[in-house]
């Protein structure tokens, strides 16, 4: 059985019990807007009701798995309180795409940036390509990580590394985000697709009911050590942050650096 679904942003499909969900803003590095976050929640919707797909491959369109948000969604022209209402269905996002039914991979290759690394980080399996890498600018751009990122990331791999990781908002290549078990593998860019669709032909031989008995299980012990529940907080502190004074002048620095006036 084959099916596929267009959104504005995202394309969607499924074979048998494998479905693909394709970031598709290309010439914008997949970055995040308004639409694309509704998009991908719809999308994960979408194959809950298909109780058939087992697993589904979360990847991007173009040089890029997805750029974090469109920069000019930061513009000092956009009103805080406009940017705090779209931020906030961040943590709705990761939410969908984390408690999907099927098994998630994320395909990576390119930059995966802000909220590009918690879309991938909300996947069950992530494998990258050896171009790929990660970049929480964040606190250069003068607010503070959002969408449950924090408790995310410390579940992942530790207060530690996620105190270095989010605040000195360095850019890590695939291996480095490798040794800090950000992701589970690293293997060529034109070996990606079949290595990934090789581990969801694995997935698909197992039973319906052990992979998502497991996952919730997974699911639940991950809950138990980090709760996400404060991250519905994210997006006052990220308000609070854009009309604070010494936030607004690095905002405008980073900007400005970037070309976005």
């Amino acid at each position: 059985m084959e099916e596929t679904k267009c959104l504005a942003t995202v394309k969607l499909e499924y074979r048998g019990n494998i479905g693909a969900i394709k970031l598709n803003r290309e010439n914008q590095r997949n970055s995040f807007t308004l639409e694309l976050m509704l998009d991908l929640i719809e999308a994960a919707k979408w194959f809950n009701a298909r109780s058939k797909v087992k697993v589904v491959i979360i990847s991007g369109n173009g040089p890029s798995f997805c750029a974090g948000f469109d920069m000019n969604f930061f513009s000092l022209e956009t009103s805080a309180l406009e940017v705090r209402k779209n931020v906030a269905w961040g943590p709705k996002l990761v939410e969908a795409i984390a408690n999907m039914q099927a098994i998630t991979i994320a395909s990576v290759h390119g930059h995966c940036i802000g909220g590009g690394v918690m879309l991938m980080a909300a996947c069950d399996f992530r494998y990258v390509s050896t171009d790929a890498s990660f970049w929480l600018p964040e606190v250069e751009i003068g607010i503070p990580l959002a969408w449950g990122g924090i408790p995310l990331l410390v579940r992942e791999i530790g207060p530690l590394l996620t105190t270095e990781f989010v605040l000195l908002g360095e850019s890590i290549n695939a291996d480095a985000a490798l040794r800090m078990g950000l992701i589970h593998g690293v293997v060529e860019r034109e070996e990606l697709t079949g290595h990934v669709s090789r581990l969801a032909q694995k997935l698909c031989s197992l039973s319906s009911f052990v992979l998502q008995t497991t996952k919730q299980q997974i699911t639940a012990a991950r809950e138990s050590i980090t709760s996400g529940v404060p991250s519905f907080c994210d997006a006052h502190l990220l308000y609070a942050a854009l009309l604070d004074d010494e936030s607004r002048k690095t905002r405008s620095g980073y900007l400005e650096r970037f070309g976005h006036r």
